[in-house]
């Protein structure tokens, strides 16, 4: 007879399991995991913006996952509220979870918590970043053609019976959740070739050198701190090319852009921990670059159209 190897997955579930959860809960089925214990956090929480989905929900959404995606494992699902204290954290785990031997894991303070008792931590390769921010944020616009790619159809079909949708959009509006203003840099270097940023994160792919507005900091001001953190130049502005606020321009939030086109000024070209690679591209190549954000070519045709 097999033996039984029981591992515990720890996550809030808000409201998922999505893609990058099924990927992780995959790898543990790969390494020999017959059963896994799904601990609910933050079971204590419902109705906000982080956590709008009751722990009643998120268990039928779950199971939902489970039943579409995941036939080759048992599953238990169980709530866990939230405790800021490591030791009592893993205390209250200890004396309400069922027998397990496996903490499967990819968070480094689940890692932190369980390293020196006597489970074993199956750490996970996270290949897939999905945000659940991002997600709650395409529930709040009805971007069901973001939501398909890391939601399964059961799950999907049930938000749309809870009308999750027009909850989190209610909830957005009552907490006064107001778009993020960020700024896009088209930069063209002596050779006439864009310098752009492959990007390491989601959404994938080839991007403008970009970032959000600190608090208390003119958009100009951002520009020429993030092109300097991003690629290590020094630009000045050179002509502003126009503002873009489609609610559904960036997949992950409602970020409104306001685009520049820049002169370089001073040169040493190295890119941040969060980027692959800094590369240039010949315009006339555009076509064929993957782009991370639609509307990055259309402000790229705008700037190589001024003066």
């Amino acid at each position: 007879m097999k033996e039984e190897k029981v591992g515990l997955f720890i996550t809030r579930v808000q409201p998922w399991l999505h893609a990058g959860q099924v990927d992780g809960i995959r790898q543990a089925i790969a390494q020999g995991i017959t059963k896994i214990i799904i601990w609910v956090g933050s079971a204590n929480k419902e109705f906000t913006s982080e956590n709008p989905f009751t722990y009643d929900e998120r268990k039928k959404m779950v199971e939902l996952s489970a039943k579409e995606l995941l036939q080759d494992i048992q599953i238990e699902v169980l709530p866990v509220p939230d405790m800021w204290d490591n030791e009592k954290w893993k205390n209250y785990i200890f004396k309400n979870a069922p027998e397990f031997k496996y903490i499967i894991s990819g968070n480094a303070r689940v890692q932190e918590v369980f390293k020196d008792t006597d489970k074993e931590i199956i750490p996970l390769e996270i290949r897939m970043f999905v945000k659940g921010s991002t997600i709650r944020w395409n529930l709040a616009t009805r971007n069901i053609k973001e939501l398909q790619k890391v939601l399964p159809k059961s799950v999907i079909e049930y938000l749309w019976e809870i009308r999750a949708f027009q909850r989190l959009r209610e909830i957005f509006n009552a907490e006064r959740k107001t778009p993020s203003l960020v700024v896009d840099m088209v930069l063209i270097d002596k050779d006439w070739k864009l310098i752009l940023i492959d990007r390491k994160n989601f959404p994938e792919g080839i991007a403008l050198p970009w970032w959000f507005n600190d608090y208390g900091e003119r958009w100009k001001d951002a520009a020429i701190r993030e092109v300097k953190e991003e690629t290590g130049l020094v630009v000045e502005v050179e002509k502003e090319l126009w503002i873009r606020d489609e609610p559904n321009r960036d997949p992950r939030a409602h970020n409104v852009s306001r685009a520049f086109k820049w002169k370089i000024i001073w040169w040493e070209l190295k890119a941040a921990d969060d980027a692959k690679a800094i590369i240039k591209v010949d315009p006339k190549d555009l076509e064929n670059v993957n782009r991370a954000f639609s509307d990055h070519r259309e402000m790229i045709e705008k700037a190589l159209k001024t003066d």
